[in-house]
């Protein structure tokens, strides 16, 4: 949903842009050129942000089987690069002010995610036969992880 409407925002941003663009003398038309095919480039890269924020959810994710694992490990990797973005912008805030137990939080953040990149290595090297365990060991350090994001951002 948020998706959705970061999408509006940005069409809503280019409009102008493309009616601008339109009503330029003929000197200026490689520059409306340009306007345009950034829009275009600008449209379809929201395309493609909406689309991997639908599919990034564990939910949506938890059942792929072995044939979809690289769109599972691109995911996974999406979802976890969203927090640790958030979780820069907590360690970015003066760390003598963070309590304790956020700074514990964070920390655990930290342990749980290195744990998540190792069973993520392990799920590379899975086979057809251990995917459903690699992919088990993945779902309980995710979920670990998720809990922890969830205790530092809060």
């Amino acid at each position: 949903m948020k998706s959705s409407r970061t999408l509006l925002y940005l069409l809503s941003a280019i409009g102008p842009t493309l009616l601008i663009g339109t009503g330029c003398s003929k000197s200026d038309t490689s520059s409306a050129s340009t306007a345009v095919q950034d829009a275009k480039t600008a449209v379809t890269n929201a395309a493609v942000d909406v689309k991997n924020a639908a599919v990034d959810a564990w939910d949506n994710i938890r059942d792929y089987t072995y044939d979809k694992r690289v769109d599972f490990s691109a995911s996974i990797d999406r979802m976890d690069k969203k927090m640790d973005d958030k979780i820069a912008e907590e360690k970015a805030q003066a760390p003598d002010t963070l309590s304790k137990d956020k700074q514990a939080a964070i920390k655990d953040y930290d342990d749980a995610r290195a744990d998540l990149k190792a069973k993520l290595a392990d799920l590379g090297n899975a086979t057809a036969d251990t995917w459903a365990d690699a992919k088990a060991k993945v779902s309980e350090a995710w979920q670990r992880v998720k809990a922890d994001y969830d205790k530092a951002t809060s």
